[in-house]
């Protein structure tokens, strides 16, 4: 068998055959807080899963907490889960994260003091190098790691300040500004902030303790949005554009105005529905559709990683990820709005790149050709570079394609006939008897990688480049064999930079480097095919380490009449 390792194919096609090929080798990584080890006694299982539940519970107690102070319940289950777990388990490697949550679970409730003999006791017992991991019980996988000892050290001085106990605080905030480890972070600036203030203005809140983040890069993290909940992002894929990351009520008029006035100049808006339920959000997709993403932060996800104390409160990032702006009112968000856009298309805007896109765009077949294609089908054929250099055909098929969807029916030459298909929410595939879909544990990593191929496709890709609505850096020229070419940097939708190669001559799309961790895949483009009066790449190479592989494209058709039951998963195995 020529495929006698998973390669990366970089089509469509071919990498859709890898998938079929190895979909039960996908490997994938769990998100316990802590590890249940079959071989160890029922009680340490028993305390694990308790560990478990209460750091689950941490999070989204302390959410509801701030949506809705008067309702204490989350807070009042929280202190019981920790204290019974201190009762049972007093020696467990990470007793002081359970002191941690409720000793700021029983501040929060008004019973300060014994907050204070609770943060206190985790301060005694926690070594500085101990780092926390939340895992969220999301099944999206972000974990966030932080240290109890630094966290703690600012809850035990704020609840000092509560108290008016102000030279007991200045110790603990003096403390956390001082240590070798914590004095630069997120807390030390919070709390350096505390004692510049009036000790009449301390009340053992922070004023306005979104303001530490300016200057500082936005924490990464994933959200699933949309109205069926199945689209997976992250805030780093929009690295190129300026983000508004609103959270609080998510019926707010000025972001629907925002929206309207840059929503095609690299400005994304995220909103984040601070209500405990989910119907908010639910509403404002009804109401407003999905013009922007709406978030539900069910888990206290949001809260945690931006360490959010009030609502509502609003992040403006640029386009490399720092936060430069929290807590504007209407007037002064549009403005700031306004010159972080300018700002940056000035960095991506200049005439080089957009005389690059231009002429490849005409090339191609011009813009509103190209803007009208809305879906592709065409035959393949498969080839594997021997040892002697000659291409061994390891088989071929047809595919429909369509931006956010695709089926290929595909036939090796060893006699096997499969077919897959994506509907840009699962993955089924057959091998002619039977229809299967793709494990739900795997489903999410795979449909980033179709999105990326999808983005990579050179029809898909011209269209993008003609809406001007990604950021395009120009890098220089380089000879693709022998020819001048332009050189672009963007980016893919998962994030992960890709160099597209423009030739001088004819401006046709002439190559393209995926430079991943471990590998590298260069995609030339040899033979064009006029489709239509669109220019396409006939003939595909890939690259991938050592390895040679071509595709060959004939009989292509765009916008075909294509029958809806091609992408009903039961047709599948007909």
């Amino acid at each position: 068998m020529f495929l006698r390792k998973q390669v990366k194919l970089d089509t469509w096609l071919s990498n859709i055959l890898i998938l079929l090929l190895s979909v039960f080798c996908i490997n994938t990584i769990g998100a316990q807080r802590e590890e249940i080890n079959s071989d160890v006694n029922p009680e340490q299982v028993d305390m694990i899963k308790k560990y478990n539940t209460l750091s689950a519970a941490a999070p989204q107690a302390f959410t509801k907490h701030i949506t809705d102070p008067s309702n204490t319940e989350a807070l009042e289950r929280l202190v019981s889960l920790s204290n019974d777990f201190l009762t049972t388990y007093p020696s467990f490697k990470r007793i002081g994260e359970v002191n941690y949550y409720l000793g700021k679970a029983l501040v929060q409730l008004g019973r300060v003091e014994n907050g204070i003999v609770s943060l206190e006791k985790m301060i005694t017992d926690t070594s500085p190098n101990h780092i926390a991991e939340t895992h969220y019980p999301d099944n999206i996988g972000d974990v966030l790691r932080w240290s109890p000892l630094e966290h703690g050290l600012l809850e035990l001085g704020l609840a000092h300040d509560k108290l008016k106990q102000y030279d007991k605080a200045d110790t603990v905030y003096k403390k956390l500004i001082t240590h070798p480890a914590f004095g630069d972070g997120l807390q030390a600036r919070i709390a350096r902030g505390i004692i510049e203030l009036d000790i009449a203005l301390r009340t053992g809140e922070v004023s306005k303790p979104h303001n530490a983040w300016i200057g500082q890069t936005a924490p990464n993290f994933r959200m699933r949005y949309g109205k069926d909940r199945q689209q997976l992002i992250s805030l780093n894929q929009f690295e190129g554009h300026v983000v508004l990351f609103y959270y609080g009520n998510t019926d707010t008029q000025n972001l629907a105005q925002l929206h309207e006035k840059y929503k095609d100049k690299l400005f994304q808006i995220i909103s984040v529905n601070a209500d405990v339920s989910e119907s908010h959000t639910t509403k404002a997709i009804e109401e407003k559709g999905d013009a922007w993403i709406h978030y539900h932060d069910n888990y206290g996800k949001v809260v945690d990683m931006f360490q959010i104390r009030t609502l509502p409160v609003l992040f403006l990032i640029d386009s490399e990820g720092v936060i430069r702006k929290t807590q504007l009112d209407a007037a002064s968000l549009e403005k700031a709005v306004d010159e972080l856009v300018k700002e940056n298309f000035a960095k991506y805007d200049d005439l080089r790149t957009q005389t690059v896109i231009a002429k490849a765009v005409k090339a191609h077949g011009g813009r509103e050709k190209l803007m009208a294609v809305k879906n592709m089908t065409r035959d393949y054929s498969l080839f594997i570079a021997l040892p002697d250099g000659t291409l061994h055909k390891y088989g071929g098929g047809k595919a429909y394609l369509y931006p956010n969807k695709y089926r290929s029916d595909f036939y090796s030459t060893d006699g096997g006939n499969y077919r897959i298909m994506s509907d840009g929410k699962m993955i089924y595939f057959s091998d002619g008897n039977t229809v299967a879909k793709l494990d739900d544990d795997k489903v999410e990593m795979q449909m980033q990688q179709e999105k990326d191929m999808a983005f990579r496709e050179p029809i898909w890709l011209l269209k993008t480049l003609a809406q001007s609505k990604i950021p395009v850096e120009y890098v220089g020229i380089e000879n693709v064999e022998d020819e001048p070419a332009s050189v672009l940097s963007v980016k893919q939708p998962s994030g992960i930079p890709i160099k597209l190669y423009i030739s001088s001559k004819t401006h046709h799309l002439v190559k393209i480097v995926i430079e991943g961790e471990t590998d590298k895949v260069v995609k030339l483009f040899k033979v064009f095919k006029d489709v239509d009066g669109i220019i396409l790449p006939h003939q595909s190479i890939t690259i991938t380490d050592d390895e040679h592989h071509e595709t060959h494209f004939s009989n292509a058709i765009l916008n075909a009449e294509i029958a809806p039951q091609l992408f009903d998963p039961k047709e599948l195995a007909k």
